[in-house]
């Protein structure tokens, strides 16, 4: 590919990267101090270190020759580069890799198709590079960047944005956008924040529908503006260890709900606030997540509708949001760590499908939705008197799967007991949504035989009143009904009897308790009733096979 046209004069430092260019030797500007070496401070650097976009993107398209036997490619550094660099819709044969520049211009890779891109310790302005493909690494290591949009990008290396800084566009880069609308057909407020375009100062890093095949690393990057990560795919696994992210309202940071946009509807549509996400990677799908070892997030972290085929960790990981701080609902994962060391906020598990879950109780904050979530195995060190506090903050109240759940988990490791006094537990949570006359049995039921969880207290009950009417009826014997049939008393057997739902002993029918000992009568036949039902209720949830809860 030859130019159109020529370029202007070339500087010394623009001479020096054409030459090395066909051959793919570095081109170092720096002068060897680190402080005056710092990209930040790269606006004052003189001529001698200045080259224009335009002669960089020249190169890379194709303005010179590859030397035979050698690899072009573009290796600058400590360089102060004017301009644009604009490579929308261009194919890039060779590699480019900056180090310690200064490109306060865009970075436009729109469309296009490139070679590796390393851009390592750099100041950055704004990098579009959706609908992009890289073949093979695309790196910003280091460096500063105002914003990085990357939607239905595809990367078939790693994608490195370790110890970055990146913050949201700025207003010049929003107004140097080169977006044309159809004034037939004009995109309403929503459709304009569901594209980015209004709402751009939000994100840090818009990169819906991204496909990275190597490994996403963005260990220690810090941002202002959250991660829009919805529908992306992460094959090689995300790893966000130490990273900061703090969510951004219309205003500026947030901690939670203050700001409307597209990616909020689902809460508007439910009559929730607005959010503030730190991260918003809904149906986000990867090999292995990592939110662990100091990673910290001012704002929601939703992954709603999320397929993770490994680890989704969040150990040691801090979390923070007016609301809800983890939205993990509705998704699939092979094991979920949440040994979290601070959450401040709701977490939401409904309709989650967790292979393993390892967690603690000190992790979770007082709200936690688990209506809906199933699990193959639990891990951590929980009681079953904490698991069932656990189960216990929904702030929608009762809700009978997690127990049902959970029971089952405690009858498939064969902990029998610990799964009946789950259920009892449940059954005592039911209680509280029942009227006064439910509420009233409910508790007679508990009292009486722990709703057949815990049959051994009517042997318990029955032996009390057993053992009273015995007193009682043998101190103060009732009257034979028929004097002239031949009977010999006996205190138990008639207490027994009364006892007993259907007669045995035939006892009732021929003696009469008298005085104040008949509501003692009455009282045992109720009582044997009451029993009896509660007693049958329990054999049958016992015998129930142990794979229903």
């Amino acid at each position: 590919m030859r130019l159109t046209r020529p370029l202007r004069r070339l500087s010394p430092a623009e001479r020096r990267l054409w030459d090395a260019y066909p051959t793919g030797a570095w081109v170092d500007l720096r002068s060897g101090d680190p402080a005056a070496d710092d990209p930040g401070n790269g606006a004052d650097w003189g001529p001698e270190r200045t080259v224009r976009a335009e002669v960089i993107a020249a190169l890379l398209l194709g303005a010179r020759e590859a030397e035979p036997g050698s690899t072009p490619g573009l290796r600058l550094a400590g360089a102060r580069i004017t301009g644009d660099l604009d490579l929308s819709d261009a194919t890039v044969g060779a590699k480019l890799h900056l180090l310690n520049c200064h490109l306060r211009g865009t970075v436009d890779l729109s469309d296009a198709r490139t070679q590796g891109l390393r851009f390592r310790g750099c100041v950055l302005g704004r990098v579009r590079a959706a609908r992009s493909t890289v073949d093979g690494l695309l790196e910003f290591d280091g460096s500063c960047l105002r914003g990085l949009r990357m939607d239905n990008a595809h990367v078939t290396g790693q994608f490195r944005l370790g110890r970055a800084q990146v913050s949201p566009p700025g207003e010049e880069d929003i107004a140097r956008a080169t977006f044309k609308e159809d004034v037939r057909k004009p995109y309403s407020e929503a459709e304009r924040r569901e594209r980015g375009l209004d709402d751009g100062r939000r994100w840090a890093v818009w990169a819906g529908g991204l496909v990275v095949d190597g490994g996403a690393f963005l260990r220690g990057l810090r941002t202002t503006g959250g991660l829009r990560l919805v529908g992306a795919k992460f094959h090689g696994g995300l790893y966000l260890q130490e990273a900061s992210i703090t969510a951004t309202a219309a205003g500026g940071p947030a901690t939670g709900g203050s700001a409307a946009d597209g990616s909020a509807a689902d809460d508007l549509a439910s009559g929730e606030a607005p959010v503030a996400y730190a991260v918003y990677g809904d149906f986000l799908e990867a090999s292995a997540v990592e939110f662990s070892a100091g990673f910290t997030a001012a704002g929601t972290v939703r992954l709603r509708g999320a397929r993770v085929n490994g680890v989704l960790s969040f150990h040691r990981a801090a979390v923070r949001a007016s609301g809800r701080a983890l939205h993990l609902s509705h998704m699939q994962v092979d094991e979920l760590i949440l040994t979290a060391a601070e959450i401040e906020g709701g977490v939401n598990l409904g309709y989650s499908r967790i292979g393993v879950l390892l967690d603690r109780l000190a992790s979770y904050p007082d709200q936690v939705q688990l209506n809906g979530l199933t699990y193959e195995a639990l891990r951590g060190p929980w009681t079953v008197a904490e698991r069932l506090a656990w189960v216990c903050r929904d702030p929608d109240g009762y809700r009978p799967q997690p127990y049902e759940q959970l029971a089952a988990w405690y009858r498939r490791i064969g902990h029998e007991p610990d799964a009946r006094r789950v259920l009892l537990a449940k059954q005592r949570g039911h209680r509280g949504t029942l009227r006064p006359t439910g509420r009233f049995w409910g508790r007679l039921l508990d009292v009486a035989v722990g709703y057949g969880y815990r049959p051994w207290l009517a042997g318990l009950w029955a032996t009390v009143l057993l053992a009273a009417g015995t007193t009682v009826f043998a101190a103060v014997p009732p009257v034979k009904i028929d004097p002239e049939h031949v009977r010999t008393f006996s205190s138990f057997v008639y207490t027994l009897d009364l006892l007993v739902p259907v007669s045995v002993f035939e006892q009732r029918a021929a003696w009469e308790p008298v005085g104040w000992t008949r509501w003692l009568a009455w009282t045992l036949i109720a009582s044997g009733w009451v029993l009896a039902t509660a007693l049958i209720a329990g054999a049958a949830r016992v015998l129930r096979p142990p794979n229903t809860a």
